[in-house]
This record gives C-alpha cells, structure tokens and sequence, in this order.
C-alpha cells in the first residue's frame, strides 16, 4: 500500500508537458537576442557588433542593451591599458625602425597609428607590447532587439557603416595580414526568454584559432514557443537547431577571402509550437488514492476469506 501511495504522489506532484504546433502569428513582435560571448585574443576596439535582416534594417555597433568589456590575459575584467608617467617615452617597437622620425608611443592607439603610419602589421604585439598587453580580450554581452524576419548578428573585424543601403566594414587589410584570432567562447545564447526545458546547444561552445584569420557561420532555425506553465502566465521564446561552418579567410598575408568574425545567422520557422504545463487534479489524486485503499481492502479480505475457509477445512478433517 505504501509502495502505491507514493508513487501515485510522485505522479500527482510531477508535471505533464503537452505541445501543439500551430502558426506562428507573433511576426511584427520584436525579438530579444541575449548575448554572452568572450573573444581572448580580441580587443574590443578592433571589432564591431552589428545586425543586419532581410528588411534592410541595420544596427551598427550596437550599443544600448549590449556592452563590449576589455578581458586581460587571464579573462578578467581588465583595469585598463598602461598608464605612463609625466616624462616617460615607450617604445614604437618595430614601426621605428621603419618610421623616418622617432616619437614616443606611450598608449596602445599610438602604437597601432605608428604601426600604420610604417605599413606594418600590428596584431602580432597586441599581446605583448607594455602598451597593449593588459587589455587583450572582449566580452560581448546584454540584449539586441530584432525584427522577427530572417538575419544575422555578427562580431566582425574593422569599423561597421552603412553606404548607400548597404552594411560595410572598413578595415586596412595591411593590419591583419599577420593574422585576426577569432577565438571565443559562447556562454550565454537566447532568443527571448529562458523558460525550463528549453536546451541553448551552443551554450559552452569553444572555438580556438592557431592561425589565419577564421570565420565562423552559426545557422541556428528557430522555431517559436510558447510556453504556458501552470500558473497560467504564457513566456514566448524560441528553441533553435544550428549547424556551423567555419573557414580560414586569409588565403595568403594580404588577403581575404571574406570577413573574419562570428555571425549568428538565424531564420524562422513559420510554426509555434505550444508547450503547455498540465498537472494532475486533486481530484484525481484523492480518487485514486481511494481506490488504492479500497483495493487493498478488498485484497485483504479475498485473502482473510480463503486463508480462514482453509484453515477451517483443515481443522475439520483433523478432528475427523
């Protein structure tokens, strides 16, 4: 009786999930995209995190919702690029043996100008260089709203614009011909609200870059969710499947063959699917919990009736 009792408890106390699929009609509702990627090999002044959708509509830099934080070595917070004293004159390192005049290159922006100015390029010292050193990595990470047609959200390298309609990064292609380290780590990736039972799969990517200039295509589809649980108050997310793609850029020093970053390229579904939480009535618990007693009742007497016709008849051919 025990053993019956509870596991009707565990079934009355667990939750069903039932899902329906219907059609989405939720597409002029904007969409937020919750972002937590880290780049260890990228300052945050070297790319770009824009949006760009199938209706023309471009973000550019995004900013708001979204912030970009500097990571030293060790992917901590970083307190900032070296500070130089009144009379101190770092070093332009390699750009002087190339530049006709000497100057002094006491932040890491003055070291990368002397870099261009000489035509060299400079994201081979980033990690090194007294200037540069202590501010190596970008965290990207907060909210972007959307538009709920097809698009992409990127972190790119050079400076994002739009000209004529169209989304433009500008770059001196002379700066990365020693490479762009598009290394990073994806730690936190939603579309909408995060709702219990809705699995992120690109949470805890890694990918690590060892040379060239890589970019990196996630194609995520999403499917739209609503989610009701049993208070009642419907979430609407999304859950997505996503394939990747990645390829080495720079075909030779000098030379690209697309733009290093990583973009997010996402398109919908035209369905949504209903998740909606049904738990067991009281009712139904009580009802069954009566009929556990009452069979067991039941069981037990059928048991005391034979057990006592047995014994009876057993008695009576003793005596006999």
């Amino acid at each position: 009786m025990a053993i019956l009792f509870i596991s009707e408890l565990r079934s009355y106390l667990s939750v069903e999930i039932v899902d329906h699929i219907i059609v989405d009609t939720t597409l002029n509702q904007k969409l937020p995209i919750g972002l937590n990627i880290t780049f260890p090999h990228l300052r945050c002044d070297e790319v770009s995190v824009d949006t760009v959708d199938s209706m023309g509509d471009n973000q550019v830099d995004v900013a708001g919702g979204l912030v970009k934080l500097n990571l030293d070595a060790h992917g901590w917070l970083s307190k900032g690029d070296h500070v130089v004293g009144p009379n101190e004159c770092l070093s332009c390192l390699e750009a002087l043996e190339v530049l006709p005049e000497k100057r002094c290159c006491n932040t890491c922006k003055e070291l990368k100008e002397a870099y261009q100015d000489a035509g060299l390029p400079y994201f081979h010292i980033l990690d090194t260089a007294v200037q540069c050193k202590e501010s190596i990595g970008c965290q990207v990470h907060g909210d972007v709203l959307v538009s709920k047609v097809s698009g992409n959200v990127h972190v790119a390298l050079g400076k994002s614009t739009v000209k004529d309609g169209k989304h433009v990064h500008e770059f001196n292609i002379r700066d990365v011909s020693d490479g762009f380290n598009t290394s990073h780590s994806i730690h936190r990736l939603e579309f909408g609200q995060r709702v219990a039972g809705v699995h992120s799969p690109l949470e805890g990517t890694t990918k690590i870059v060892k040379h060239g200039a890589y970019m990196f295509h996630y194609y995520i589809k999403l499917v739209p969710t609503l989610y009701t649980p049993t208070s009642g108050h419907a979430v609407h997310t999304h859950q997505y499947s996503v394939t990747d793609n990645d390829k080495n850029v720079m075909l030779k020093p000098g030379e690209l063959a697309g733009l290093p970053g990583v973009f997010l390229v996402y398109e919908f579904t035209p369905f949504m699917v209903q998740k909606i939480e049904k738990a067991v009535p009281l009712s139904h618990f009580l009802t069954s919990v009566c009929a556990i007693i009452g069979g067991v009742f039941t069981v037990a007497g059928i048991i005391d009736a034979v057990l006592y016709r047995s014994l009876r008849q057993l008695l009576q051919k003793t005596v006999a």
